[in-house]
């Protein structure tokens, strides 16, 4: 307590007021549970496109390649042989373009990501003899 001049001495009651932070590390944990879980989400959706990717590109490489083994054969055999390796793979062969004794294919695959969120990949490939 102190004294005010100004009067006659009597006291003052001077308080310092306190800011009331009980709370806030709670506040500041749930902002980073947030942040943490987002990004979390946000890492585990693209490893699964990057792997889905990788599969469809390994998919129609070795649709390719079985195209390719078969070069003295019609264009139908080829992309049959195609159309079977892709199959077996789980991916649907899009596109099968000989070109001379090399082969070009597209393959899709579909990518079921969580909240509906559904797309397509493609991948191409070309091989020869």
């Amino acid at each position: 307590m102190t004294t005010d001049a100004g009067r006659s001495g009597s006291p003052i009651d001077v308080r310092v007021a306190r800011r009331d932070e009980r709370g806030v590390a709670t506040v500041l944990a749930i902002g980073w549970i947030v942040v943490l879980t987002t990004v979390g989400w946000v890492g585990t959706l693209a490893a699964t496109v990057a792997a889905a990717q990788h599969h469809a590109d390994g998919a129609a490489d070795l649709a390719a390649l079985a195209a390719a083994g078969t070069a003295q054969s019609s264009r139908v055999e080829r992309c049959a042989a195609a159309a079977r390796v892709a199959r077996a793979n789980a991916v649907t062969l899009s596109r099968c373009q000989p070109d001379g004794l090399d082969v070009v294919v597209i393959v899709a695959d579909e990518v079921e990501l969580p909240w509906d969120i559904d797309g397509e990949i493609t991948a191409t490939a070309r091989a020869g003899p």
